[in-house]
């Protein structure tokens, strides 16, 4: 549900984006793609890594791609500069979120204690409602500066 409800927002400001993309400079545009698509990526892979129980490898590849494909969305609404912002900061953005994933998902990767694999379900909830929460934030910062 939170990968679905993550992807409406992400296709909602990209319209909206679309629809106000004469109003502000380049700059500003690359700005609004790089933190929009670095957010947006890395909440949809940490979420992809949840979902499907695939190798490690084969997500990080998957979600890279992904990601690459809506930063090159994000950055192409502007300029040609503001598509490689775009395209870089989306796949990295993909890569955190598969990294998070992983780490939530298994906690030996950072050496946590074993006390923490009781609470992997948990986990795995507040993070995703976490990273919901901050691509709604982000997303309603960038509106508000479209207004202002």
């Amino acid at each position: 549900m939170l990968f679905l409800v993550n992807g409406l927002m992400g296709f909602f400001f990209y319209f909206v984006m679309y629809k106000k993309r004469k109003l502000f400079a380049d700059r500003y545009g690359m700005v609004m793609a790089a933190a929009g698509s670095s957010i947006f990526c890395m909440n949809l892979a940490m979420l992809l890594h949840f979902l499907f129980p695939f190798e490690i490898g084969v997500l990080a590849i998957l979600s890279t791609v992904i990601g690459g494909g809506i930063g090159l969305l994000y950055g192409a609404l502007v300029r040609f500069q503001s598509l490689l912002a775009g395209f870089s900061h989306g796949s990295i953005g993909s890569i955190m979120g598969t990294m998070v994933g992983a780490v939530v998902e298994n906690p030996a990767l950072c050496g946590l204690p074993a006390a923490y694999f009781n609470d992997v379900e948990n986990n795995m909830i507040l993070f995703g409602l976490f990273g919901t929460g901050l691509v709604f934030a982000t997303f309603g910062l960038l509106f508000y500066s479209l207004r202002v």
